[in-house]
């Protein structure tokens, strides 16, 4: 009876929304709506998308990681819970009940036991009511629904786990939706879906130039792992030769019954472009992650820590009100900060070197990213400031292309061209082919839901994409140079939003010159004054 009592006691509970204060600018049920619209009117004829949840990760023992849903889901549904799969049909389907229906959503139920420990679950009724969604089901449905996928001419999906481990207490986790998706779909027996999601977002990016560096890392691929090396659309890339190979290649990838390339080209066709009310929201994850840089220049100082100084920054998007950050926070004192993505931020002093920081926040699952390079001292030496001013040159020489109409590609020719000017200028290289030794990366990739967003890299740039500028230089102890200037690792990182005529600049809020940059750590900070008393 007891046991009983307080099961009802639970579910009254937790019928009662008792989630006061929320945000009151997530994105609308109409604008999910609108972009599984948008994706519809770009699919092929009798084909359907099948979008699922990320799987939750082991943190520690039975602890998991905070849940990140899959941008995709998200994108299409607003939906931020795990266990559930989403069907977009291209034409209208006839259900069960003599009725017709365009897209079937299957979620995790509710289940009040669970939620007391883990959180609410919105269940089948709240994501019909606040998602805007007809056809809902919780997800221990799909197996029995009366749908053949394998009829259909295309099924478009973005790869499928292959580490989804069942769960004994849960009758329709993603492994039993997995399950439930290869017998409707009719996929091959061994059927392994990894290889194809990797080449295709590989493929999404790949341009002329790019092409040979690509095919040398599926090579490399190859050596170690069977099943890329018994991959035939791995094999068919890396014998393309030049751009005609490549166009036909992508055609005939493009035209598979099971298909991650399509989904993964339809997917970055739509997302590459930010519509307003997405724009709203990178503006504000842009301002969040510059405001907390400048910040943490105010605060900066020599002897204390990189994490020190990433706690700062990542106290500054809270306050803000970013929930995460978009990817692990990079903070390099000194010869770190020659390593592209140090994320380890062990270092208990800084010293008086120079400080790389590369952290954006994400705010409503949208994130920035945002580069800055500063002297712990508040003055860079002559050494650090000559690499800190090409930096910001090339930067400078960059954002003019940032409009319409111009080749992606050529943003990363000119900071080349920049870069290898003044490093010859300076003595550090004689030969401008030299270059990549101290920029190995290209300086600009698509920003939105995920830090490397969807998107295609072989075309002009088009009005409201949002991307990075980044060139950098890294000269790391031990390179072909006087030594004076080893351990000097420098990237200058803003948020662009490519315009009809010009750029706009979302990240300005945080100084860029190197004068500026000097100002702004001569400044007081509240956290100077924070002190850990002595332990007793």
């Amino acid at each position: 009876m007891k046991k009983c009592c307080f099961l009802l006691f639970l579910v009254a509970a937790l019928a009662v929304d008792a989630q006061e204060n929320l945000p009151t600018d997530y994105l609308t049920k109409e604008f999910h709506a609108g972009r599984r619209e948008a994706l519809r009117a770009i699919m092929p004829d009798h084909s359907v998308a099948v979008i699922f949840s990320y799987p939750a990760r082991t943190f520690s023992n039975d602890v998991t990681f905070p849940y990140h849903p899959n941008p995709d889901l998200y994108y299409l549904s607003g939906y931020k819970e795990p266990q559930a799969v989403l069907l977009i049909f291209k034409e209208p389907q006839k259900g069960p009940g003599g009725g017709t229906y365009k897209e079937l959503f299957f979620v995790q139920h509710r289940d009040p036991q669970a939620e007391q420990w883990t959180g609410r679950r919105m269940g089948v009724e709240k994501v019909k009511s606040q998602l805007g969604f007809d056809s809902v089901y919780n997800g221990e449905d799909f197996r029995d629904y009366p749908i053949d996928l394998s009829s259909f001419s295309q099924i478009l999906f973005s790869g499928l786990p292959d580490d989804v481990h069942d769960d004994p207490s849960e009758s329709a986790d993603l492994y039993d939706l997995l399950q439930a998706f290869t017998k409707k779909a009719g996929l091959p027996e061994g059927y392994d879906a990894s290889a194809n999601e990797l080449l295709s977002y590989f493929v999404e990016r790949v341009t002329p130039q790019n092409l040979p560096r690509m095919i040398a890392y599926f090579n490399k691929r190859k050596e170690t792992s069977e099943k890329f090396r018994n991959n035939e659309w791995v094999n068919a890339f890396i014998n393309c030769k030049d751009s005609t190979d490549l166009v036909a290649f992508k055609k005939k990838f493009s035209a598979l019954k099971w298909n991650t390339y399509l989904y993964t080209k339809l997917m970055g066709f739509l997302r590459e472009i930010k519509t307003p009310e997405e724009m709203t929201l990178m503006r504000r994850t842009c301002s969040i992650s510059a405001i907390a840089h400048a910040e943490v220049m105010r605060a900066v100082q020599p002897g204390m820590s990189e994490a020190e100084l990433q706690g700062i920054q990542e106290y500054v998007h809270k306050k803000l009100g970013a929930e995460y950050v978009g990817y692990p926070s990079i903070v390099g004192g000194g010869a770190n900060g020659c390593i592209l993505h140090y994320e380890e931020n062990t270092r208990t002093n800084i010293g008086k070197d120079m400080v790389l920081m590369d952290v954006g926040a994400e705010y409503h699952g949208y994130s920035a990213d945002v580069t800055r390079t500063f002297p712990s001292t508040g003055h860079f030496t002559p050494e650090q400031k000559a690499i800190y001013d090409l930096v910001y040159q090339a930067q400078e020489a960059i954002f003019p292309l940032c409009h319409e109409g111009v080749p992606f590609a050529d943003l990363n020719k000119k900071a080349t061209e920049v870069l290898a000017d003044g490093l010859v200028r300076l003595g550090i290289i004689t030969d401008k082919a030299k270059v990549s030794l101290y920029y190995p990366h290209g300086c600009s990739h698509f920003l939105g839901l995920d830090v490397h967003d969807l998107g295609n890299y072989d075309q002009n740039l088009k009005e409201n994409m949002v991307i990075t500028v980044e060139p950098g230089i890294y000269i790391p102890a031990g390179s072909p140079c006087d030594k004076k200037w080893w351990d000097i690792g420098v990237r200058i990182e803003d948020d662009v939003r490519i315009g009809k005529d010009k750029e706009e600049l979302l990240s300005w809020q945080a100084p860029r010159k190197s004068e500026d940059v000097e100002k702004k750590i001569a400044e007081k900070s509240a956290f100077n004054d924070l002190v850990l008393p002595a332990v007793k």
